[in-house]
Protein backbone atom coordinates (compact mmCIF):
# COMPACT_ATOMS: atom_id res chain seq x y z
CA UNK A 1 0.00 0.00 0.00
CA UNK A 2 1.47 3.35 -1.31
CA UNK A 3 1.44 6.10 0.14
CA UNK A 4 -0.17 9.33 -0.99
CA UNK A 5 2.48 11.90 -2.45
CA UNK A 6 1.23 15.40 -2.22
CA UNK A 7 3.07 18.92 -4.07
CA UNK A 8 3.09 20.97 -0.91
CA UNK A 9 3.58 24.03 -3.78
CA UNK A 10 0.41 23.80 -4.97
CA UNK A 11 -0.89 24.83 -1.81
CA UNK A 12 1.71 27.71 -0.91
CA UNK A 13 1.65 28.67 -4.36
CA UNK A 14 -1.84 27.33 -6.20
CA UNK A 15 -5.10 29.07 -6.79
CA UNK A 16 -8.00 28.92 -4.41
CA UNK A 17 -9.12 26.04 -6.25
CA UNK A 18 -5.48 23.95 -5.94
CA UNK A 19 -5.62 24.91 -2.39
CA UNK A 20 -8.50 23.42 -1.70
CA UNK A 21 -7.58 20.35 -3.57
CA UNK A 22 -3.94 20.00 -1.68
CA UNK A 23 -5.84 20.61 1.55
CA UNK A 24 -8.58 17.97 0.86
CA UNK A 25 -6.13 15.35 -0.02
CA UNK A 26 -3.84 15.94 2.83
CA UNK A 27 -6.75 15.73 5.04
CA UNK A 28 -7.70 12.34 3.44
CA UNK A 29 -4.74 10.69 3.27
CA UNK A 30 -3.97 11.50 7.74
CA UNK A 31 -7.35 10.27 8.56
CA UNK A 32 -6.93 6.99 6.50
CA UNK A 33 -3.43 5.89 7.50
CA UNK A 34 -2.02 9.09 9.67
CA UNK A 35 0.60 9.25 7.21
CA UNK A 36 1.32 11.16 3.67
CA UNK A 37 4.29 12.02 1.26
CA UNK A 38 5.13 15.56 0.65
CA UNK A 39 7.21 17.24 -2.28
CA UNK A 40 7.22 20.87 -3.28
CA UNK A 41 8.11 21.74 0.21
CA UNK A 42 11.06 24.22 -0.62
CA UNK A 43 14.17 22.08 0.23
CA UNK A 44 16.31 21.18 -2.41
CA UNK A 45 17.48 17.38 -3.83
CA UNK A 46 21.04 18.64 -3.09
CA UNK A 47 20.54 19.90 0.42
CA UNK A 48 19.01 16.50 0.97
CA UNK A 49 21.50 14.40 -0.76
CA UNK A 50 24.57 16.59 0.85
CA UNK A 51 22.67 16.11 4.40
CA UNK A 52 23.09 12.22 3.63
CA UNK A 53 26.34 11.97 2.13
CA UNK A 54 27.52 13.72 5.70
CA UNK A 55 25.49 11.27 7.75
CA UNK A 56 27.30 8.13 5.57
CA UNK A 57 30.48 9.25 6.44
CA UNK A 58 30.27 8.82 9.82
CA UNK A 59 30.75 5.90 12.14
CA UNK A 60 30.21 4.41 15.93
CA UNK A 61 33.37 6.59 16.87
CA UNK A 62 32.40 10.14 15.24
CA UNK A 63 29.40 12.08 13.63
CA UNK A 64 29.61 15.37 11.96
CA UNK A 65 27.68 18.33 13.22
CA UNK A 66 27.94 20.05 9.39
CA UNK A 67 25.06 18.31 8.67
CA UNK A 68 23.43 20.74 10.83
CA UNK A 69 26.18 23.72 10.31
CA UNK A 70 29.42 25.04 9.04
CA UNK A 71 31.21 22.71 11.10
CA UNK A 72 33.91 20.83 9.52
CA UNK A 73 35.50 18.91 11.77
CA UNK A 74 34.14 15.32 13.30
CA UNK A 75 33.64 14.83 16.77
CA UNK A 76 35.26 12.31 18.67
CA UNK A 77 33.50 9.95 21.00
CA UNK A 78 34.94 11.79 24.27
CA UNK A 79 33.48 15.30 22.94
CA UNK A 80 30.21 13.10 22.00
CA UNK A 81 29.70 12.34 25.85
CA UNK A 82 29.83 16.17 26.43
CA UNK A 83 26.85 17.40 24.90
CA UNK A 84 25.23 14.41 25.76
CA UNK A 85 21.24 15.44 26.37
CA UNK A 86 20.64 15.76 29.79
CA UNK A 87 17.26 14.44 29.94
CA UNK A 88 14.52 16.50 31.66
CA UNK A 89 11.58 18.61 30.18
CA UNK A 90 13.19 20.91 27.68
CA UNK A 91 13.24 20.90 24.16
CA UNK A 92 15.63 17.59 23.50
CA UNK A 93 19.31 18.55 22.92
CA UNK A 94 22.41 16.87 22.24
CA UNK A 95 23.72 13.35 21.61
CA UNK A 96 22.12 10.39 23.10
CA UNK A 97 24.15 6.82 22.92
CA UNK A 98 22.46 3.21 21.71
CA UNK A 99 19.57 1.90 24.15
CA UNK A 100 19.27 5.37 25.97
CA UNK A 101 15.96 6.14 24.21
CA UNK A 102 13.75 2.89 23.60
CA UNK A 103 10.54 2.46 22.20
CA UNK A 104 9.54 -0.90 23.54
CA UNK A 105 8.10 0.98 26.44
CA UNK A 106 4.91 1.57 24.48
CA UNK A 107 5.31 -1.79 22.88
CA UNK A 108 5.37 -3.41 26.53
CA UNK A 109 2.48 -1.60 27.41
CA UNK A 110 0.18 -3.80 24.78
CA UNK A 111 0.29 -0.89 21.81
CA UNK A 112 -0.57 -3.95 19.95
CA UNK A 113 -2.34 -5.59 22.25
CA UNK A 114 0.19 -9.24 22.35
CA UNK A 115 2.08 -9.91 25.41
CA UNK A 116 5.91 -8.93 25.09
CA UNK A 117 8.71 -9.52 27.45
CA UNK A 118 10.55 -6.93 28.86
CA UNK A 119 14.07 -7.34 27.20
CA UNK A 120 13.17 -5.44 24.51
CA UNK A 121 15.51 -2.83 22.65
CA UNK A 122 15.87 -0.53 20.12
CA UNK A 123 18.95 -0.68 17.70
CA UNK A 124 19.29 2.88 17.31
CA UNK A 125 21.50 6.36 18.36
CA UNK A 126 20.05 9.53 17.91
CA UNK A 127 23.22 11.17 17.27
CA UNK A 128 22.28 15.04 17.51
CA UNK A 129 19.46 17.30 17.95
CA UNK A 130 18.99 20.28 17.65
CA UNK A 131 16.36 22.38 20.25
CA UNK A 132 13.68 25.07 18.07
CA UNK A 133 13.63 28.24 18.33
CA UNK A 134 12.01 27.87 21.83
CA UNK A 135 14.60 26.15 23.74
CA UNK A 136 16.15 28.13 26.74
CA UNK A 137 19.16 26.01 26.95
CA UNK A 138 21.58 27.97 24.70
CA UNK A 139 24.78 25.71 25.18
CA UNK A 140 27.02 23.61 23.45
CA UNK A 141 23.97 21.06 22.91
CA UNK A 142 22.05 23.14 21.29
CA UNK A 143 23.08 24.87 17.67
CA UNK A 144 22.43 28.41 17.16
CA UNK A 145 20.64 29.77 14.18
CA UNK A 146 23.37 31.52 12.21
CA UNK A 147 25.15 28.21 11.86
CA UNK A 148 22.35 26.02 10.55
CA UNK A 149 22.38 25.03 7.42
CA UNK A 150 19.23 25.79 4.89
CA UNK A 151 17.51 23.14 5.72
CA UNK A 152 17.48 23.25 9.43
CA UNK A 153 16.43 26.97 9.12
CA UNK A 154 13.47 25.74 7.48
CA UNK A 155 12.49 22.99 9.43
CA UNK A 156 13.62 24.49 12.65
CA UNK A 157 11.86 28.19 11.30
CA UNK A 158 8.54 25.96 11.10
CA UNK A 159 7.93 27.03 7.69
CA UNK A 160 6.61 23.70 6.13
CA UNK A 161 4.99 22.51 9.43
CA UNK A 162 3.16 25.62 9.40
CA UNK A 163 1.71 25.44 5.73
CA UNK A 164 0.59 21.93 6.82
CA UNK A 165 -1.06 22.75 9.58
CA UNK A 166 -2.60 26.17 7.76
CA UNK A 167 -3.89 23.47 4.59
CA UNK A 168 -5.71 20.96 7.41
CA UNK A 169 -6.99 23.75 9.40
CA UNK A 170 -8.78 24.60 5.42
CA UNK A 171 -9.84 21.40 5.21
CA UNK A 172 -11.74 20.96 8.58
CA UNK A 173 -13.60 24.23 8.21
CA UNK A 174 -11.57 25.92 10.85
CA UNK A 175 -10.78 29.94 11.75
CA UNK A 176 -7.36 30.48 10.87
CA UNK A 177 -4.69 30.21 12.88
CA UNK A 178 -6.69 27.31 15.45
CA UNK A 179 -3.43 25.62 14.84
CA UNK A 180 -0.89 27.72 13.61
CA UNK A 181 -1.23 29.91 17.03
CA UNK A 182 -0.29 27.07 19.13
CA UNK A 183 2.60 25.80 16.86
CA UNK A 184 4.49 29.23 16.23
CA UNK A 185 4.75 30.91 19.51
CA UNK A 186 8.50 31.52 19.87
CA UNK A 187 8.33 29.02 23.15
CA UNK A 188 7.59 26.12 21.12
CA UNK A 189 9.08 22.89 21.86
CA UNK A 190 9.91 21.67 18.34
CA UNK A 191 13.80 20.10 17.60
CA UNK A 192 15.13 18.67 15.00
CA UNK A 193 17.18 15.06 14.92
CA UNK A 194 19.19 12.85 12.76
CA UNK A 195 19.20 9.55 13.84
CA UNK A 196 21.46 6.69 13.51
CA UNK A 197 20.77 3.29 13.11
CA UNK A 198 24.02 0.94 13.08
CA UNK A 199 24.64 -2.06 10.73
CA UNK A 200 22.62 -5.36 12.82
CA UNK A 201 22.87 -8.87 11.84
CA UNK A 202 19.63 -10.19 10.54
CA UNK A 203 19.62 -13.51 13.32
CA UNK A 204 19.81 -10.70 16.18
CA UNK A 205 16.76 -9.04 14.66
CA UNK A 206 15.14 -12.80 13.78
CA UNK A 207 15.91 -13.40 17.62
CA UNK A 208 12.67 -10.61 18.35
CA UNK A 209 14.33 -9.22 21.35
CA UNK A 210 16.05 -6.23 19.48
CA UNK A 211 14.24 -3.51 17.03
CA UNK A 212 15.69 -0.54 14.95
CA UNK A 213 12.69 0.99 16.52
CA UNK A 214 9.65 -0.93 17.81
CA UNK A 215 5.74 0.05 17.53
CA UNK A 216 5.22 3.76 18.32
CA UNK A 217 3.57 6.73 18.49
CA UNK A 218 5.51 10.25 18.49
CA UNK A 219 4.80 13.05 20.73
CA UNK A 220 4.08 16.45 19.81
CA UNK A 221 1.96 17.87 16.86
CA UNK A 222 3.45 16.27 13.50
CA UNK A 223 6.58 14.58 12.44
CA UNK A 224 8.21 15.97 8.96
CA UNK A 225 10.91 12.97 7.74
CA UNK A 226 13.66 12.73 5.52
CA UNK A 227 15.45 8.95 5.23
CA UNK A 228 17.91 7.31 3.32
CA UNK A 229 17.54 4.56 0.92
CA UNK A 230 18.35 1.81 3.17
CA UNK A 231 14.49 1.74 4.38
CA UNK A 232 12.79 -0.10 6.85
CA UNK A 233 10.12 2.13 7.96
CA UNK A 234 6.52 0.97 8.51
CA UNK A 235 3.55 2.15 8.68
CA UNK A 236 0.49 0.75 10.66
CA UNK A 237 -2.79 -0.93 8.00
CA UNK A 238 -5.26 0.41 10.08
CA UNK A 239 -7.68 -2.05 7.81
CA UNK A 240 -5.82 -4.95 8.92
CA UNK A 241 -5.24 -5.53 12.66
CA UNK A 242 -1.12 -6.16 13.32
CA UNK A 243 -0.08 -5.42 10.14
CA UNK A 244 2.22 -2.42 8.32
CA UNK A 245 3.13 -1.40 5.15
CA UNK A 246 6.10 -0.45 3.94
CA UNK A 247 7.48 3.27 3.38
CA UNK A 248 8.76 3.11 0.14
CA UNK A 249 12.32 4.94 -0.43
CA UNK A 250 11.91 7.64 -2.86
CA UNK A 251 13.42 10.46 -4.11
CA UNK A 252 15.97 12.26 -1.00
CA UNK A 253 13.66 15.17 -1.16
CA UNK A 254 10.45 13.20 -0.34
CA UNK A 255 9.27 14.16 3.13
CA UNK A 256 7.38 11.01 5.80
CA UNK A 257 4.26 13.28 7.65
CA UNK A 258 2.73 11.52 10.28
CA UNK A 259 0.12 12.52 12.62
CA UNK A 260 1.71 12.66 16.17
CA UNK A 261 -0.34 12.55 19.75
CA UNK A 262 -0.93 16.27 20.30
CA UNK A 263 -2.61 16.62 17.06
CA UNK A 264 -4.79 13.66 17.97
CA UNK A 265 -5.65 14.95 21.18
CA UNK A 266 -6.46 18.54 19.62
CA UNK A 267 -8.79 16.93 17.17
CA UNK A 268 -10.20 14.83 19.81
CA UNK A 269 -9.49 11.64 17.85
CA UNK A 270 -10.65 12.93 14.05
CA UNK A 271 -6.84 12.95 13.25
CA UNK A 272 -4.76 9.61 14.64
CA UNK A 273 -1.40 9.59 15.58
CA UNK A 274 0.21 7.42 13.01
CA UNK A 275 1.60 4.19 15.03
CA UNK A 276 4.76 3.47 13.06
CA UNK A 277 8.58 1.47 13.65
CA UNK A 278 11.35 0.43 11.89
CA UNK A 279 12.36 -3.50 10.82
CA UNK A 280 14.48 -4.83 8.23
CA UNK A 281 14.39 -3.33 4.82
CA UNK A 282 12.67 -5.26 1.99
CA UNK A 283 16.01 -6.69 0.84
CA UNK A 284 16.33 -8.38 3.99
CA UNK A 285 13.23 -9.31 4.54
CA UNK A 286 13.29 -12.75 3.34
CA UNK A 287 16.48 -13.63 5.05
CA UNK A 288 17.86 -15.58 7.50
CA UNK A 289 21.27 -13.89 7.99
CA UNK A 290 23.20 -11.50 6.81
CA UNK A 291 24.18 -8.05 7.38
CA UNK A 292 21.43 -5.12 7.28
CA UNK A 293 23.00 -2.08 6.50
CA UNK A 294 23.18 1.41 8.73
CA UNK A 295 20.64 3.72 8.45
CA UNK A 296 19.94 7.12 8.75
CA UNK A 297 16.87 9.66 9.20
CA UNK A 298 16.26 13.33 10.34
CA UNK A 299 13.50 14.43 11.52
CA UNK A 300 11.60 17.43 12.44
CA UNK A 301 9.09 17.28 15.34
CA UNK A 302 6.79 19.74 15.32
CA UNK A 303 5.52 20.59 18.62
CA UNK A 304 3.42 23.08 20.63
CA UNK A 305 4.07 26.06 23.06
CA UNK A 306 5.32 24.27 26.15
CA UNK A 307 2.24 26.51 27.69
CA UNK A 308 -0.41 25.44 25.29
CA UNK A 309 -3.12 23.00 26.45
CA UNK A 310 -3.23 19.27 24.56
CA UNK A 311 -6.35 18.84 25.21
CA UNK A 312 -9.31 18.69 22.65
CA UNK A 313 -10.11 22.06 21.18
CA UNK A 314 -13.75 23.19 21.46
CA UNK A 315 -14.21 22.97 17.67
CA UNK A 316 -14.08 19.10 18.01
CA UNK A 317 -15.91 18.83 20.97
CA UNK A 318 -20.12 19.24 21.64
CA UNK A 319 -22.86 17.09 22.16
CA UNK A 320 -22.65 13.63 21.01
CA UNK A 321 -18.81 14.10 20.77
CA UNK A 322 -17.64 14.38 24.66
CA UNK A 323 -13.64 15.00 25.36
CA UNK A 324 -11.53 12.10 25.19
CA UNK A 325 -8.63 13.30 26.34
CA UNK A 326 -7.19 15.15 29.75
CA UNK A 327 -6.96 19.05 28.57
CA UNK A 328 -2.95 19.43 29.75
CA UNK A 329 0.04 21.51 28.96
CA UNK A 330 2.24 20.28 26.47
CA UNK A 331 4.91 20.78 29.02
CA UNK A 332 3.21 18.15 31.75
Amino acid sequence: MALTVLDLSSFAEGNSSQRQQFASDLLKSLQKHGFVKIVGHGIEDCEIEKLFEWASRTTRQRIWLHVLTDMAEPIPAQEKRSIAHPGGSEPQRGFSKIGAENSSTLYRKGLLGAPVTEELSDARVREITAGGVGSSNNDDRNISTKERKPIANTLLGGRVAARLMSALELALQLPDGTFLERITHEKNASELRQNHYPAIEVEEIRRGAISRIWPHFDLGVLTLLFQDNVGGLEFEDREKAGKFNRVQCGKPAEMVVNVSETLQRWTNGTLRAGLHRVSLPEDSESKESGTVPERYSVAYFCKADRAASVGPLKEFVGEGNAPKFLSLAQGD
